[in-house]
């Protein structure tokens, strides 16, 4: 389910961001689309605030008038109800009004949040999965140039474990000048890899294996790869990290593999040797890219900002609206304003530091929007003589 989401979401989402493929750097490709996106969709944004700003208005200019009503009627709340809508629809307040404006805004808001989750998280598996096949494809052009064999990974692959083969005695010579006189047979296979991998012809191929890695990994400012989380995790996979974060195991090859008529032993002979063969090729690339990919300041960011932006947004509506009606909705802020950042925090956390740029930056944009929103409203207050808004007079029939 989730590779069918990340498929469709992907194919939704790449081509848009990709229209930004003009910078250089693919983190600043997304923050730019953030910030492109975030501004299209900001009248939406404006108009959702205006119809809640003036519901809000209206609510207060008839709330003495309802709280008439609920004296003159309170033993009967059928008529109660009768006069209070009659109220309603003589000032052309509707009740559902803001609702509306609200709920469009929010089902939008989650429909680009969750299909960007999706999207970016399959971008960040296609973005691994193809970061390796290209260091595949450079290494066995280079290893085939340097030995002289077919430029396949089969054929170098062969090459390679024959090296191995040849390198038993020098092995166990090894062994036993490290002191250890008997030897398993595991062992001395482990030290004839270790022999053939750091003979000098082959460590000047992977040290240009690090290095070509390195003229296509998406780093930016202090993460090292975007495509993984900006936390402790190492800048590059291992193979267990690769097959998880490459979806690897849904794609074509290896169900090919795995719904196979072979026997099962044959099945894990091969996966073994795809193991093998990417410890092989990324040997050196693991070595200098082992460090922290990151230092959790883009998830540090997300929560100190959300917790900012819904504070701010308490505050500015506490202003509004009386004590009174709004101490419903207090309770329900105040355990927004710290489940949102804890949410804000695992996205963070457990997906790659693209969608985490993505969160920080969209986060950051609202807040901005937000401020320009209520300078715009309060001006516009302030121009027609409302600094703050008081309750006025307002005609109405009461039919008995």
């Amino acid at each position: 389910m989730f590779s069918l989401l990340a498929n469709w979401t992907t194919d939704m989402w790449a081509p848009v961001i990709n229209l930004f493929s003009f910078i250089p750097n693919y983190a600043w490709s997304i923050i730019i689309f953030t910030i492109a996106l975030k501004i299209v969709l900001s009248p939406l944004d404006f108009w959702q605030r205006k119809v809640q700003r003036d519901s809000t208005k209206k609510q207060q200019e008839m709330q003495p008038l309802v709280e008439k009503l609920q004296k003159q009627y309170a033993n009967n709340k059928q008529v109660l109800n009768q006069k209070t809508m009659e109220l309603y629809k003589k000032n052309n307040y509707n009740v559902v009004g803001s609702c509306v404006s609200m709920l469009v805004n929010f089902v939008l808001t989650l429909f680009i949040f969750f299909t960007l989750f999706y999207g970016l998280t399959g971008m960040a598996q296609n973005k691994i999965y193809d970061q390796y096949q290209k260091l595949e494809t450079n290494f066995t052009t280079e290893y085939s140039t340097k030995f002289g064999t077919e430029n396949t990974i089969d054929a170098v692959w062969a090459n390679y474990l024959a090296k191995v083969d040849a390198e038993e005695a020098n092995a166990r010579a090894k062994l036993a000048e490290e002191g250890v006189t008997d030897p398993t047979t595991e062992q001395v296979y482990a030290k004839q890899k270790e022999l053939v991998q750091n003979s000098e012809d082959v460590q000047a191929i992977l040290n240009n294996e690090a290095a070509y890695y390195n003229t296509i990994k998406e780093s930016w400012l202090w993460i090292d790869s975007i495509w993984r989380p900006d936390t402790y995790v190492s800048g590059f996979p291992d193979y267990n990290s690769y097959k998880s974060s490459s979806a690897l195991t849904s794609r074509p090859e290896y169900k090919e593999v795995a719904d196979s008529d072979i026997t099962d032993e044959e099945k894990n002979a091969i996966f073994t040797k795809w193991e093998d063969q990417y410890n092989f090729i990324t040997a050196n690339i693991q070595k200098q890219h082992s460090s922290w990919n990151g230092y959790f300041i883009l998830s540090v960011l997300a929560a100190l900002i959300t917790y900012l932006s819904i504070s701010y947004s308490q505050r500015t509506s506490l202003k509004r609206k009386k004590a009174q009606a709004q101490a419903p909705q207090q309770g329900s802020m105040k355990i927004m304003k710290f489940l949102m950042p804890i949410i804000m925090v695992f996205f963070t956390l457990s997906y790659s530091a693209a969608f985490a740029i993505y969160i920080v930056t969209n986060q950051i944009m609202s807040f901005i929007i937000s401020i320009i929103a209520l300078s715009i409203f309060s001006r516009k207050d302030k121009d027609n003589g409302e600094i703050i808004v008081k309750p006025k007079k307002i005609d109405v029939e009461y039919s008995r």
